[in-house]
């Protein structure tokens, strides 16, 4: 017997939110974050779009959701109680290492904070900076700055086109560099493989380092 006209899919008995983050973060993975939009995520879900505005009330909301659930597989705690510098390096180092394996990661979590796993992260932060000697504002401000910069660094690294690997966009970046009119850009000209980067760990390694050393001057 044929369904009534406006009875809801089967699989719609069985939606859940959790059902719904987790085809997210499936079709981000899969197809990336562009792809991403309601109508996609029912597709996936084989549901009416309609349906899926019962647990995310907004295109926005599901975005929130999502990057909160891409950082629960991620805690920083265990550096809380090492040597100040030693645990915002290593806390920099885990977040790249865990975003780079999570296509789109950075380009997600860019702008928004998290309240739910995200929170145990920013406490973490919080708490070596206020270890180190912090003024409280300087804490708050040094832990919105920090992770600000990480992600932007990380999203960066994330963002090429189609589907081209960090490294040969950056060799053909550097290329145009080079090919660039040297009585305009001479330094441009002259720098192109530094500033495209030799090893993008190390890179990122000598930034956040120095955002370090800028943090080091409010300690008391």
């Amino acid at each position: 017997m044929p369904a009534r006209r406006g009875r809801p899919p089967k699989a719609e008995t069985g939606l859940s939110r959790q059902a719904v983050l987790d085809a997210g973060l499936r079709v981000m993975r899969r197809d990336g974050l562009d792809a991403l939009t309601m109508r996609r995520l029912a597709a996936e879900l084989d549901v009416r779009a309609t349906s899926l505005y019962r647990y995310v009330p907004s295109k926005e909301a599901l975005l929130g959701a999502l990057a909160d659930e891409l950082l629960a597989g991620l805690d920083l705690g265990e550096h809380v109680g090492d040597p100040w510098r030693e645990a915002l390096a290593a806390m920099a180092r885990a977040i790249r290492e865990y975003l780079l394996a999570r296509r789109d990661g950075a380009r997600l979590l860019a702008g928004r904070i998290t309240v739910g796993y995200g929170l145990r992260n920013i406490e973490a932060v919080l708490a070596v900076l206020r270890g180190a000697g912090l003024a409280d504002r300087d804490a708050a401000y040094a832990t919105y700055g920090f992770a600000t910069a990480i992600f932007g660094l990380v999203a960066a690294e994330q963002n090429r086109s189609g589907d081209t690997r960090p490294r040969e966009y950056l060799d053909r970046l550097a290329d145009r560099l080079r090919a660039a009119p040297a009585d305009r850009y001479p330094n441009v000209v002259e720098l192109a493989d530094e500033l495209t980067g030799p090893n993008l760990a190390s890179r990122y390694e000598f930034t956040v380092a120095r955002l370090i050393d800028g943090i080091a001057t409010l300690t008391r």
